[in-house]
């Protein structure tokens, strides 16, 4: 009876799903990589040539993001392998992390010398000179490296380096040929920017038309076209720019106050009744919303915001000045008219006087 029991046992472990028996392995925390990187630098500290505890060293290295004080790992790897093709990715790896490009460069350098500077480290290679100021060279290996390239990615990288060589030319050259590839790029924005400074205003805007247009909901993007438009006098185009975002507040004063540029006095007052109507204790739209009317003349409606500020605040002095001054704007006005009701009217001709 025993043994039928350990048979059944058996024949349902067996039957069970592979998924259910599978080893999970558990995700390992950077402390853990961390403490096994100090056991492994103690051990090195007697046998610094052990290969096993280099690589080893190499890898939590890795995991840890290459940490600072990797690098002696890499120089010990170097004294030990030699300058192999993983190596380099590693220093390259390293550098990069640390912004450390001209020692990378040096690296380059060396490897260039022993073993000949392979193909697939070109762009990083060039965009370390670039970065250390080496701008010579950097067009150099620029030149030569888009006789053979002329991918988008590669007028992409191309376009990038010219920025930061503060090539303005170049660095249009390239992004004309990256546009007509497509309007998409985040670098057309910096494209557009460069065809002002260079005086072609109209295709600069037709650029980041272009580009502006592929990102609707980009709200600090469309502000900032937005402003380019406005001063370029375009104000029905800024206007339709940001007014999708209008419901944050101060979007919504910059709309009022471009609507009060183009006398459109109604539009002005409609945005900043919304932003009252959302909240009605902010200060500064009931009073731009005061001033407004005030200035238009409608001193009825402009008195009506300047006393909720009174009721708000009690202590507002500006305000009750201004119900002050419209109160004798109206005094003033009532009494031209009263001396205008005893003028005399003058007849065009004499009146018949019957017999």
């Amino acid at each position: 009876m025993r043994e039928s029991k350990l048979i059944l046992l058996l024949i349902l472990f067996s039957c069970t799903s592979p998924k259910q028996d599978k080893i999970i392995v558990p995700e390992l925390h950077a402390g853990f990589y961390s403490n096994a990187l100090d056991q492994i630098n103690d051990k090195l500290k007697s046998d610094p040539n052990n290969t096993r505890l280099v690589d080893q060293k190499l890898f939590y290295c890795e995991q840890l993001g290459w940490p600072t004080t990797c690098i002696s790992a890499l120089d010990t790897y170097k004294q030990l392998y030699g300058m192999t093709n993983q190596l380099v990715k590693q220093y390259i790896t390293y550098y990069q992390r640390h912004e450390r490009y001209q020692l990378l460069l040096e690296v380059f350098d060396k490897w260039n010398e022993e073993y000949g500077l392979k193909k697939e480290y070109t762009k990083t290679y060039i965009d370390c000179l670039s970065r250390t100021g080496n701008r010579k060279r950097a067009f150099n290996e620029l030149r030569q490296y888009l006789i053979d390239h002329q991918s988008t990615d590669d007028f992409v990288f191309a376009s990038t380096q010219y920025l930061r060589l503060q090539d303005t030319a170049l660095a249009a050259l390239n992004l004309s040929k990256l546009y007509k590839k497509g309007t998409q790029n985040e670098l057309m924005w910096e494209y557009g920017n460069i065809l002002f400074e260079l005086g072609y205003q109209e295709f600069g805007f037709e650029v980041l038309d272009d580009f502006v247009k592929s990102n609707p909901t980009n709200e600090s993007m469309q502000l900032t076209y937005a402003r380019l438009l406005e001063e370029a006098n375009r104000n029905h185009e800024a206007r339709a720019a940001i007014k999708p975002f209008s419901e944050r507040d101060t979007i919504a004063y910059l709309l009022a106050d471009w609507y009060l540029k183009d006398q459109m006095w109604d539009s002005a007052g409609l945005i900043l009744e919304k932003v009252i109507e959302k909240d009605s204790s902010k200060r500064k739209p009931i009073w731009k919303a005061a001033r407004l009317y005030e200035d238009r003349g409608w001193f009825s409606y402009s008195m009506s915001y300047y006393e909720h500020l009174i009721e708000m605040n009690p202590t507002d002095t500006l305000a009750a000045q201004r119900i002050d001054l419209i109160q004798r704007k109206i005094a003033y006005l009532q009494r031209l008219k009263f001396e205008e009701n005893k003028i005399p009217t003058i007849e065009l001709q004499p009146k018949k006087i019957e017999n």
